[in-house]
């Protein structure tokens, strides 16, 4: 099944615990501490994969973890990094966040955005120690994986677009130009999905140069499309990224100008940077006695337009030849305006300042309390509270920051629920 729109959840694995591992053999007093650290849990990663023309594999798996990093252990053993999932996804493939926000975008082959982080892994005792305190039992937990929605898009990279309305022959015209086999019928909307031939260019002499151009033949588009109407609407996007576009005109309609301004409108609405890119127009179906003879007024109505079209036949061939040189020459010049182009700038990271890095804040949840802070949330999700070292370390913290002096002065009462992190903590517990 053809998908080019999907929704998927990836979780990256969640860092390993450090260890609060002591050094015990014989012959060796006082040995100290020698936990190691944790391992770094696997990322998320989306890998651009040549060949592949679809999202289709992520319809029914929508699910990704990574593996989380291993413990560290005695003898300052590291504990092992988490496996990172790859996800293969086609090239043209854009990502984005679950509230839209721009992540980023794979257009070649091979390359590789990392979209959900893994954890941290935690620090062991041994980073603990100093000439006052040397046997800590204090480490650090690992940090919890980036999770995340993010929404997959695929719009199709190809040299040429061919747009028109349904039924006008487009799949016919990829099938005469190339070796694509793509569906055809005597009824609208007959192309479901874009199909994908390889077109090659051709000398002044007829024989084949070694030029090749990608080919994309985007389902009909109606009146309306831009807006959801028909089947056109969900593959427009596809049309974005070519570089080349084909106006294929169905010279057998009742009334083929006014449903090709129809079709242009369309493009014009849904990006009107569209229009300005090298078109070729191509009236199809010359083979019938109607056409041939509506030709003249018709090639006099759109050259007003400011185009040149081109009488063609899938059937029999006619004027296959002229697109082909008539393609190779818009190739040319879409080549000429890109080299023209003054280079992209690169997309400027803009850093504000964020008062939660470093100070925080108390928020009413319920009945209960939450702090909420960069600095404290990270300092008790990596706190083992069982360990009664670390409580001891994280309740000093919590001191020095003032958030114990700032509850007491709210009259926080013994035995109330303090949330920070993922810890629920119960006020004036020992």
């Amino acid at each position: 099944m053809f998908a080019d729109h999907v929704r998927i959840l990836v979780a990256a694995g969640a860092g390993g615990d450090g260890s609060p591992s002591f050094r015990r053999e014989a012959h060796v007093p006082r040995g100290g501490p020698d936990g190691g650290d944790g391992g770094k849990g696997g990322d998320v990663v989306l890998l651009a994969e040549e060949g592949m023309t679809t999202l289709g594999d992520y319809r029914r798996a929508r699910h990704f973890r990574a593996q989380p990093g291993g413990r560290g252990a005695g003898r300052r053993a590291h504990g092992r990094n988490g496996t990172e999932v790859v996800l293969r996804v086609p090239p043209g493939t854009t990502v984005r966040g679950p509230d839209g926000e721009w992540l980023g975008e794979l257009l070649a082959a091979g390359e590789r955005l990392v979209v959900a982080r893994g954890g941290r892994g935690g620090r062991g005792n041994v980073h603990f120690a100093t000439p006052t305190h040397r046997a800590p039992r204090h480490y650090e937990r690992g940090d919890e994986g980036e999770e995340r929605w993010i929404e997959l898009e695929l719009k199709s990279i190809a040299d040429i677009g061919l747009v028109g309305a349904p039924n006008a022959g487009k799949s016919t015209l990829l099938a005469a130009l190339t070796a694509a086999t793509p569906r055809i019928g005597d009824y609208p909307f007959t192309t479901t999905t874009p199909n994908l031939g390889v077109v090659e260019a051709r000398g002044e002499d007829g024989e084949t140069d070694q030029r090749t151009a990608v080919i994309a033949d985007v389902p009909g588009l109606i009146e309306g499309a831009h807006a959801g109407q028909g089947l056109g609407h969900e593959f427009l996007r596809h049309v974005e990224r070519t570089r080349v576009l084909l106006g294929v005109v169905d010279g057998a309609a009742p009334d083929p100008l006014g449903e090709w301004r129809a079709v242009e409108n369309e493009l014009r609405l849904h990006d009107p940077d569209l229009l300005a890119r090298p078109m070729q127009l191509v009236v199809t179906k010359h083979d019938l006695p109607a056409v041939k003879e509506r030709w003249p007024a018709l090639r006099r109505d759109l050259t007003a337009n400011g185009r040149s079209p081109i009488a063609v036949s899938a059937h029999d061939g006619t004027g296959l030849e002229a697109l082909r040189a008539e393609l190779d020459r818009a190739l040319d010049e879409a080549a000429r305006t890109e080299a023209e182009r003054p280079p992209e700038q690169e997309r400027v990271r803009v850093h504000r300042f964020d008062p939660l890095a470093e100070g925080w804040r108390l928020v009413a949840e319920g009945n209960d309390l939450r702090v909420v802070g960069r600095r404290i949330e990270a300092a008790a999700n990596r706190t083992d509270f069982e360990n009664e070292e670390s409580r001891e370390r994280f309740d000093r913290l919590l001191e020095r920051m003032g958030i114990g002096e700032e509850l007491r002065r709210r009259g926080i009462e013994q035995g109330a629920t303090v949330r920070i992190g993922r810890a629920e903590l119960e006020w004036g517990a020992e």
